[in-house]
């Protein structure tokens, strides 16, 4: 059986919605703005030889921008048709399950608490982005694992 819509009820329908469009749209904001990638590590699940020196080198110093649906920046994290999801993770499924110590090696790299803001961001690259604080963030890419500060210029 149906329930019929009163006004009463479509009010209460619209208000819910934009609550929950509301969260995630402020979800976003907490990783959206202009970052630059300020360093990089060896990553600690790595082994063999050094991974992607010149890679990590070539993004050394360079912007990336997380606006509404899309990521500026250089490749392989530029997108153009981004499709966000804010997730929170234990230590044992950031950086897509890596981490072979989660716990400890989480809590190496500034990810603190039992659980982790990360950003998912739907693109090509399968990049997430984890949130150590406000002006911190981290992403894994060939066996390192970049640092993203925030930049004043927006």
């Amino acid at each position: 059986m149906m329930w019929p819509l009163t006004p009463v009820k479509c009010a209460m329908l619209a208000a819910l919605l934009a609550v929950a469009a509301s969260s995630a749209a402020n979800a976003q904001e907490a990783f959206a703005g202009s970052w630059i990638i300020s360093k990089s590590d060896r990553a600690p699940w790595a082994d063999g030889a050094a991974p992607a020196e010149a890679e990590a080198k070539a993004l050394a110093g360079k912007a990336v921008k997380i606006q509404q649906g899309r990521i500026d920046g250089p490749k392989p994290l530029a997108c153009s048709n981004a499709k966000y999801q804010i997730k929170r993770y234990a230590p044992d499924m950031l950086f897509q399950g890596s981490l072979t110590a989660p716990d400890r090696q989480a809590a190496a790299l500034g990810l603190k608490g039992a659980s982790v803001a990360t950003l998912e961001t739907g693109c090509a690259s399968e990049i997430d982005f984890h949130m150590v604080d406000a002006d911190t963030l981290l992403f894994g890419l060939n066996d390192r694992v970049y640092t993203l500060a925030r930049s004043e210029a927006q």
